[in-house]
């Protein structure tokens, strides 16, 4: 496995050419290639095909490292409910009864990101007769004379698919294989005090810079970049919640090999 080394993602149009002239793809397909590999550059390669794409990476000025396949998964995710900093540690509740407890250099990586999840909601409406129904049975009336009714009305479930922008924190603890995850709809904010706003989203951003704060030493994504920059997030090429997940495990493993 061969991934880009260092916290920063080189630039998208350096990577696109890296991976054109290593993998030998038109302009577009390594474009795509370079917006969706988040620094993996290429998994499960031969030892020539791997020294070949590092030979390439040199050639851009792209620093590389290289990893044994397969390595082991990120640990799953787990919802963080509260979190309370004190005495140079933070105490994170979790489900339960539940707590870990972290000094800032036990947090490996830092990962915040706006994805795109998407929703499956059933709706219900009530619906009456069409009009072309209705003048038939107009029609029939008039012809006859006899009442006849316009038809009942009747509920009609639907399911509406769409899609929401939602943010998270992911915190790596590699040393004890866990990993945190703080979404504004399942986390007490209280941490943030008199800096509590009314917006989950500027309260999220806000957690956030504490935590990149509390420990200066992990690694930091793409996303967490860019809020504490307050950079626009808009751009930001965060699909799905995979895509956070790959720049996560590329960071694990950066980490790993610095």
């Amino acid at each position: 496995m061969v991934i880009t080394a260092g916290e920063k993602l080189p630039e998208f149009s350096v990577l696109a050419q890296v991976l054109s002239t290593a993998l030998n793809l038109d302009r577009d397909t390594a474009a795509g290639a370079a917006r969706r590999c988040w620094g993996l550059l290429g998994r499960d390669l031969e030892e020539a095909a791997a020294a070949g794409l590092e030979a390439r990476c040199a050639e851009f000025g792209v620093a590389t490292l290289r990893f044994p396949c397969p390595q082991p998964p990120l640990p799953e995710a787990e919802k963080v409910k509260a979190v309370s900093f004190a005495g140079g540690s933070a105490v994170f509740s979790l489900s339960g009864a539940a707590a870990v407890q972290a000094a800032p250099g036990d947090i490996t990586v830092l990962a915040a990101a706006p994805v795109k999840q998407e929703t499956l909601r059933s709706v219900k409406t009530t619906e009456g007769p069409s009009s072309r129904e209705k003048a038939v049975r107009l029609g029939i009336m008039a012809a006859t004379g006899l009442p006849i009714g316009m038809g009942k009305s009747k509920e009609v479930n639907r399911e509406v698919r769409g899609s929401e922008m939602s943010f998270c924190l992911d915190l790596l603890l590699d040393r004890q294989g866990r990993r945190l995850r703080v979404t504004p709809e399942d986390f007490d904010f209280s941490c943030l005090k008199a800096n509590k706003t009314y917006s989950s989203q500027v309260n999220l951003r806000l957690f956030c810079a504490e935590a990149a704060a509390f420990a200066p030493g992990a690694a930091r994504n793409t996303g967490l970049l860019a809020m504490l920059a307050s950079r626009p997030l808009s751009a930001l090429p965060y699909d799905s919640l995979e895509d956070l997940e790959r720049e996560e495990f590329r960071l694990l493993l950066a980490t790993r090999g610095a």
